[in-house]
């Protein structure tokens, strides 16, 4: 049997992303480990072991070289036909700590979810990721992209890795948004605390300085003077979430803002929303959009990496300049003003999303896969 071992520094992530990829390889005979921290809740399933490490999302700590350490020791024991490695510490620990055993048939495989010097990232940011991804290119058999920025970057600057491939996305489940429901959507307002003529912005993210909820929190005086009845949705958690909370209190928005935290299951939010948001600084593709694009949500987001991907203006959905709070307003009015052409917009986005669905992605990783093994 092939033997593959994931590699990423979170086990969130692995949980929030990678379990239909860990799924399909399993049913198609694949032995699958993975190595992570640990956030210490239930088992990974559908996997033969789980590998922890000390790795630290900070790129230049001790921890990260223990991690390097450990997971050679695991290596040197097994031999992986490829693995695969995702998240930019994650990659890193990983390549290092594989470089050696290339000789021996395995297949290093990096899967980047968004590379780290994207166009409008800190300077600092942009040189220090970009001769790190320089460095370890001399370690990896082949990149995965997932955004045009991405791939023109790979195309351009990383000419050494042998193979490069481009698929759109991580995929999306529809049976993860899809379940029954019984409950019109009046009915879930009046559960979760919102009027039936509410005009609800709903945003999923992780609160990070990233994906920028200040931004949205900040704008939301002048939205309520043109909407009086708006509320903003937060789904997620995150190290910004406190002090995203302080915000709103000291601003006296609480009555206009939702915190869920983090939801396993979001489709009663997707239901009872009006509107999908996104002021991220930058995304590897926009999965959350593409969610809510599947439930004939109207979007609005950031023109940024990954999100331009994935919309075109006027034709599935509308883009706004980062950070620009007059065109964002200016924009969400449209939508709000307009609800026939909105619906439009979302009759369109939800025509077109065939080509992120799981089940295609998990196919061509799997090609993937078997062509660098062949």
């Amino acid at each position: 049997m092939k033997r593959i071992l994931i590699v990423a520094s979170s086990c969130f992530f692995i949980r929030c992303f990678l379990l239909p990829h860990i799924e399909w390889l399993s049913q198609n005979g694949w032995i699958v480990d993975i190595a992570s921290d640990s956030d210490n809740g239930d088992a990974i399933p559908n996997i033969n072991k789980h590998i922890i490490l000390p790795i630290k999302r900070t790129p230049i700590h001790i921890d990260n070289l223990r991690s390097i350490e450990i997971l050679q020791q695991y290596i040197d024991r097994t031999h992986y036909d490829i693995i695969n490695c995702h998240t930019p510490i994650g990659a890193m620990v990983a390549r290092m700590a594989a470089r050696k055993y290339r000789t021996n048939g395995t297949k290093v495989i990096y899967m980047t979810h968004g590379l780290h010097f994207y166009h409008g990232a800190p300077i600092k940011n942009r040189v220090f990721y970009f001769l790190a991804e320089k460095f370890m290119a001399q370690y990896t058999d082949a990149i995965i992209t997932i955004n045009s920025e991405d791939r023109y970057n790979v195309q351009h600057h990383f000419k050494n890795i042998a193979h490069q491939y481009y698929i759109p996305g991580i995929g999306y489940d529809t049976n993860h948004i899809d379940r029954p429901s019984a409950t019109d959507k009046n009915t879930l307002r009046e559960h979760y605390g919102v009027q039936p003529d509410d005009f609800v912005c709903l945003y999923v993210a992780r609160f990070t300085r990233d994906k920028n909820h200040r931004f949205l929190i900040a704008s939301l005086p002048e939205i309520l003077h043109h909407i009086p009845s708006c509320k903003l949705l937060f789904v997620g958690d995150g190290e910004e979430l406190d002090s995203c909370r302080k915000q709103v209190a000291t601003m006296q928005l609480e009555r206009s803002i939702i915190f869920t935290g983090y939801q396993n299951n979001i489709s009663d939010y997707l239901r009872l929303s009006d509107i999908g948001i996104s002021a991220s600084k930058s995304e590897g593709l926009g999965l959350g959009l593409i969610e809510e694009m599947h439930t004939h949500l109207p979007i609005l987001a950031s023109r940024v990496r990954g999100h331009i991907d994935i919309i075109e203006e006027g034709v599935n959905g509308l883009l706004y300049t980062l950070n620009d709070r007059a065109d964002f307003i200016k924009k969400l009015l449209c939508i709000y003003q307009q609800p026939q052409e909105a619906a439009l917009m979302a009759s369109r986005a939800k025509n077109n999303l065939s080509k992120y669905e799981v089940n295609n992605i998990k196919n061509k990783l799997l090609k993937i896969f078997e062509h660098e093994l062949s």
